[in-house]
């Protein structure tokens, strides 16, 4: 069956984000630039998502990891050491994950429902898609939004907070570098045994600092992270909010990353997480809740292929042609050189007028 062939290649960014730096907040832009560059390389349908943390092809046979990169635009030694792919038997319920964004390092995030839902209609513009992933794709959104709504998916456990606030029992003054649920609940258990400062990106927002706490600029992290006892990041970024020259600079105070990906660079005495012996309970269990979700929906993806296998719908088979139809021309549209929009319309034309007229000459043979 199809759902057994389906199968994910994907680069991961967090390893090392400036290498990839150019392929975020792209959006659809490159989605279709790049998603047309693959087609000339992989035949099979495919749809390609790019999120802030990963590029990924799902399609109905394996996508090469040297030709995502190439149609990404990437030299491919030197992101070689950041691929991965998903077994055939991994990717349906991989998907499901993806798109809760339990599996992003800023953990239970939401904004990949968007990215999904963009991946999907630069697929279908280019023809690169298929009626089986669209539906995938749909499916993933519509389960996303149910998880979002149901739980509270991005969580940081109490444990954490009260592992490091016993750490820093000895500091006088406190950096917390962040300003999200994270930043905020540390600054508000220590704030009144501490001189804290939580550092802001944007000076609008100091209504996010907790009472007794000062906010500063993010820009002046650096002067005061020297002037502090100890420096908490706990930021969301992809980009490490202090160099390895920084880092040395500041030897000899408690420095800690609570932040996933990892926010300091990889030296010697930062306290990170794991160093915190603590369990995650409340995290353990967002996990356990969404795999097991995303387990029956992947069953219940797996019985609409079963359904539209056995009995097709002529929906089903007019978005099958009209994907092929596009597939076949769009190389010839690109040739046009049509400005942006005109070029999309025409695309958007071509699709909806072949799956009329598969389904109005399949009704009217019938």
């Amino acid at each position: 069956m199809l759902e057994s062939m389906l199968s994910a290649t994907g680069l991961d960014f967090t390893g090392s984000p400036e290498l990839f730096r150019d392929l975020q907040n792209r959006g659809e832009e490159l989605l279709i630039s790049a998603g047309r560059r693959l087609m000339q390389r992989v035949r099979s349908p495919f749809v390609l998502i790019v999120t802030c943390d990963r590029a990924e092809a799902i399609a109905e046979a394996p996508v090469p990891h040297e030709a995502l990169e190439r149609a990404l635009l990437l030299n491919p030694i030197a992101v070689s050491h950041a691929r991965y792919s998903i077994p055939e038997e991994e990717t349906i319920r991989h998907a499901f994950l993806l798109a809760s964004g339990i599996i992003s390092p800023l953990f239970g995030e939401d904004t990949v429902q968007g990215q999904i839902g963009e991946a999907a209609a630069a697929a279908r513009i280019i023809g690169s898609s298929s009626p089986y992933l669209d539906k995938l794709l749909n499916m993933a959104v519509a389960f996303s939004k149910r998880m979002h709504t149901g739980q509270k998916l991005r969580v940081f456990d109490q444990t954490i907070v009260d592992a490091v606030a016993k750490r820093v029992k000895g500091c006088r003054r406190l950096l917390i570098v962040g300003s999200g649920e994270a930043a905020r609940a540390i600054a508000a258990a220590v704030s009144d045994r501490h001189d804290v400062s939580m550092t802001l990106r944007d000076p609008s927002k100091t209504f996010l600092t907790p009472p007794g706490v000062a906010a500063v600029p993010y820009e002046e992290r650096m002067e005061m992270a020297l002037s502090s006892d100890a420096v908490i990041s706990a930021s969301s970024g992809l980009y490490l909010t202090f160099s390895s020259d920084e880092i040395s600079r500041l030897g000899g105070r408690l420095l800690f990353d609570l932040s996933s990906p990892p926010d300091l660079p990889d030296t010697e005495g930062i306290i990170r997480i794991p160093d915190l012996g603590v369990d995650e309970p409340e995290k353990r269990r967002i996990i356990e809740y969404v795999e097991k979700e995303a387990e029956k929906e992947a069953l219940s993806y797996a019985s609409w292929i079963g359904r539209s296998r056995s009995m097709p719908e002529i929906g089903i088979m007019a978005d099958g042609v009209a994907y092929e139809a596009m597939r076949r021309l769009s190389g010839v549209i690109s040739s046009l050189s049509l400005p942006e929009e005109d070029d999309r319309s025409l695309r958007e034309s071509v699709l909806d007028s072949v799956r009329k007229a598969y389904i109005a000459k399949t009704i009217g043979r019938k």
